[in-house]
């Protein structure tokens, strides 16, 4: 007798049918939406304020100019704490020589031992208050902790600020990242150091540029993650044609492609 070969077809069939059905069921990349928009920020950037209270006596600097790690933001006339430092400075003189002859005294026995502990107090508050001026004075000028431009001014020269007052703001030029919105859903295959570009509306220049960072959150009723991706032609791009802080374009982030 002959085996009835419809019981493996059928089978065969059902095999094919759960495959294809397999496939189809496969989540395909989602293709970038139109539209996706980005920021340029610097990457350092800061708010400078006033360390003390004061009158401003000169802000060499402006709006947009460039300056030199380690050059003069702002100065402050600061006779007063020159005058309090020089005091303080012949105070703990006078305080040391007062400390050499109680030693010497101590050496013949001319002394008493809480006399010469008194002196040797007196040296140590000196050099306490000698140090607080010192740090005062050092407080009277204010250097640029890296080269970079001034973004904002926010006093002038002659002006008294309080403690605490913002001076101006600052940024380093020569180092942007690129900060835009992502569906979640890309979190499956978008990863730090995938490529992406950004095309600056105000410059009309494509720039390259890779994802440095993933934000920590998902937004729960958008369901979109900020991605914050570094320029990696930043100092080309500063002299080809000129980046701030604050301009946007368009982002492409493209998809991997689907396997097959």
């Amino acid at each position: 007798m002959r085996a009835n070969p419809a019981p493996a077809r059928h089978a065969l069939a059902a095999l094919l049918a759960a495959a294809a059905s397999a496939a189809l069921a496969q989540p395909a990349p989602a293709a970038a939406p139109e539209g996706l928009r980005a920021q340029l920020v610097a990457v350092r950037h800061a708010v400078i304020s006033s360390e003390l209270a004061g009158k401003i006596s000169n802000l060499p600097v402006r709006e947009g100019q460039r300056f030199r790690q380690g050059e003069t933001l702002v100065a402050y006339d600061c006779a007063l704490h020159r005058a309090r430092l020089e005091r303080a400075g012949q105070a703990e003189s006078a305080a040391r020589k007062k400390l050499t002859v109680a030693e010497e005294l101590d050496k013949f026995g001319s002394i008493s031992q809480g006399d010469l502990v008194q002196a040797r107090a007196a040296v140590s508050v000196a050099q306490a208050e000698s140090g607080v001026e010192r740090v005062m004075v050092r407080r009277c000028t204010i250097a640029a902790p890296y080269a970079g431009r001034v973004g904002e001014t926010y006093v002038r020269a002659a002006e008294h600020v309080a403690e605490g007052k913002e001076l101006l703001s600052i940024y380093d030029d020569s180092a942007f990242e690129v900060e835009t919105i992502v569906p979640s859903r890309w979190l499956a295959w978008l990863k730090p150091g995938y490529p992406m570009a950004i095309t600056v509306d105000e410059t009309g220049q494509t720039h390259p540029a890779t994802v440095a960072r993933i934000a920590g959150t998902v937004d729960p009723l958008s369901q979109s993650v900020k991605i914050v991706g570094r320029l990696d032609n930043a100092p080309a791009a500063r002299e080809a044609s000129l980046l701030l802080p604050g301009m946007s374009g368009s982002v492409d982030i493209a998809p991997p492609t689907a396997s097959r």
